[in-house]
């Protein structure tokens, strides 16, 4: 069979502690495929243990692409991430390698799946004020809103999805045109892809994994890491400090909240983090949900 040098043969996905890492690993082996990872933490060298990435030697051989590409000290954008992930894909394709494209970040997924979206810049601020402006717009009016502007997009958003639903009041807002035609008009080509799975364990087996892989990390040393950085005076308003947790730890190591609050505050971020990747991936086109726990659909 012959490939597409820009396509990926299998994309994995899903929500934090869903499994996703060990079976890229796993197929990895029998398609003889190298993997490239779709994840916004793990892009940091300085920063591990708290983002779940694999050690060296836990990667059993297999090639991983756009991991500790950056320092923690440098932003990371949606566009860095593509362009780098076409190298990968380009170098991979050459050496006669499959690809299996893995992550749960869902904008990186879908900047490289189905294009990136450029728009034209607009003035620093006008969104953080666009924000605050309808800070108390509950959710319900929100969509009642975009789905009079446009259906098209109303329809790919969770009613409860604030986030995206201001982003997309904000687009109409400030360029006076649906945010799916702006889409459609500023999106660049994507490239194909064989197949999307989508690993889901459950509610109940995904809060419970969660909250283990918590303790695991704490266990593992996530404080020393982050106490270990701080020391060799990385600043704690680096932008890798943004990843999921570490701000937390930062606050735990300055006094601030005790462990117990710190191992609770972490919990109940990576939950919600992990309801709102769900959401997310569920308006994914094409995407086969399998409960990694069965290996069945």
């Amino acid at each position: 069979m012959v490939r597409s040098l820009e396509s990926v043969d299998l994309v994995i996905a899903g929500p934090t502690a869903s499994g996703k890492s060990h079976l890229a690993l796993a197929l990895a082996h029998t398609m003889d495929a190298e993997i490239i990872s779709a994840d916004s933490r793990q892009i940091y060298r300085e920063i591990s243990v708290g983002t779940g990435k694999l050690r060296p030697e836990e990667r059993e051989g297999i090639l991983h692409h756009l991991l500790d590409c950056c320092s923690l000290t440098e932003s990371y954008s949606a566009g860095d991430f593509v362009r780098e992930a076409r190298k990968a894909i380009l170098a991979i394709r050459g050496r006669g390698k499959r690809i299996i494209l893995c992550g749960g970040t869902g904008l990186y997924l879908e900047a490289l799946l189905k294009g990136l979206v450029e728009l034209p810049s607009r003035p620093p601020g006008h969104y953080a004020a666009f924000r605050e402006r309808l800070r108390e717009v509950p959710e319900s009016e929100l969509y009642a809103r975009l789905v009079s502007i446009d259906t098209e997009r109303a329809g790919q958003i969770h009613p409860n999805d604030r986030f995206r639903l201001l982003r997309a009041l904000y687009l109409w807002e400030e360029f006076s045109l649906a945010p799916s035609d702006l889409y459609d008009r500023f999106r660049a080509q994507g490239i194909g892809w064989g197949a999307i799975i989508g690993l889901d364990p459950g509610q109940e087996m995904r809060l419970k994994r969660i909250s283990d892989r918590v303790h695991s990390m704490f266990g593992k040393g996530w404080i020393e890491e982050v106490e270990a950085l701080l020391a060799k005076g990385y600043s704690p308003e680096a932008p890798g400090f943004d990843s999921l947790g570490y701000r937390d730890v930062i606050a735990f190591l300055e006094g601030r909240i005790s462990r117990t609050d710190l191992l609770e505050r972490v919990i109940l971020k990576t939950r919600q983090y992990a309801k709102r990747q769900m959401t997310w991936f569920r308006h994914m086109e094409g995407i086969r949900w399998v409960d990694p726990r069965r290996g069945r659909a």
